[in-house]
């Protein structure tokens, strides 16, 4: 069985192989990256991956020519016209910070395939994790391992309906019009055709099949049998050197007002969640096995020095130095929240 993952990376050298390494296990075993404008390292990285025979690293096109719509639609764009995906098993779409959490059987693709067996799209919800209080880069432990606080998988401590995040798992056959980095298009005709579920087996209605969605609600988002573990944030030093990439012409207040609220948007530390933890012996012996590769391990350690050297400049620096202590004071009041929130519900 091929099934085939496709995604865009700039400057995540240090997560790269534990990335890789966790999806080998479950059984991703075809890895489609495109990088733009790397600085840190992640292209060599990728580079060296490719020679070992374990990814497909590509440009993304672009940087041949910036089309609108950003990095993330040229790689899907130029992915629609790959006959590789039609001809694998499966294939997702998905990011370098989202790792795919199978919560059925052994907790392998397979083991999700055997569960939904008439599926030909299954989507699978978003499961934000925050920070959960670390404010420093430690590049010696897994990000699986360190951040193991997220958002509630129902939305009881909310009291209100709270959208969920989708990608999409499409079987390689399923007659699609266009793959989508979120959700794909079926073509009008072929809608009685293809059985799209989500994470409980239950059925996505027909309606939106036609219409790339990028979230889920009302009854619909689910993490049963699959979730999509999201580390958006990692530790606050790590999301300074992510800010690093915002637009220069803005103004410093308004740069502070863009990165808070993505923060606020994605720290969510209201429930512990461990259900990604089965893998950590089998995880940590994946990348000790990765790191062997004498190259592979100092373009790593090349990756983890970069990205240190930027944390000590950019807690120095504005707006990255006064966003720090923000998005600290932020975390602090908005936990006290969610806690409050636990207590009601």
């Amino acid at each position: 069985m091929r099934i085939t993952s496709i995604t865009p990376m700039k400057n995540e050298g240090p997560f790269i192989l534990e990335w890789v390494a966790y999806h080998r296990l479950i059984g991703i075993n075809d890895f489609i990256v495109f990088t733009n404008d790397c600085t840190d390292g992640t292209d060599l990285i990728l580079e060296r991956l490719d020679e070992m025979g374990i990814v497909r690293h590509l440009p993304n096109p672009s940087v041949i020519g910036r089309v609108d719509g950003g990095h993330h639609w040229a790689a899907m764009a130029y992915v629609n016209a790959f006959p590789r995906l039609r001809r694998s098993d499966w294939f997702v779409s998905f990011d370098v910070d989202e790792f795919i959490c199978v919560n059925t059987g052994a907790g392998h693709m397979s083991d999700l395939f055997a569960a939904l067996p008439d599926a030909d799209l299954i989507a699978i919800n978003q499961l934000n994790f925050g920070c959960a209080g670390q404010e420093h880069f430690d590049p010696d432990k897994l990000l699986t391992e360190r951040f193991d606080r997220s958002m509630a998988r129902d939305n009881g401590p909310y009291g209100w309906v709270r959208a969920r995040g989708v990608k999409t798992i499409s079987r390689g056959t399923a007659p699609l019009k266009w793959i989508g980095n979120h959700s794909p298009d079926v073509a009008e005709d072929q809608v009685g055709k293809v059985r799209w579920v989500n994470a409980a087996g239950q059925e996505i209605p027909e309606a939106t099949y036609t219409t790339p969605f990028k979230s889920a609600k009302g009854g619909l988002e689910s993490y049963e049998l699959v979730q999509l573990n999201h580390y958006a944030l990692r530790a606050m030093e790590n999301f300074l050197v992510k800010t690093e990439r915002g637009d220069a012409n803005r103004e410093v207040e308004e740069e502070l007002k863009y990165w808070r609220q993505y923060w606020n948007k994605y720290d969510d530390n209201v429930v512990e969640d461990t259900r990604i933890q089965r893998w950590l012996p089998d995880l940590r012996d994946a990348v000790a096995e990765l790191r062997n590769d004498a190259e592979l391990a100092a373009l790593h350690d090349a990756a983890v020095t970069w990205h240190q050297q930027a944390i000590a400049r950019l807690r120095k620096t504005q707006p990255q130095k006064t966003l720090l202590t923000r998005i600290r004071g932020l975390h602090a009041r908005k936990l006290e929240k969610e806690v409050a929130l636990l207590e009601e519900v």
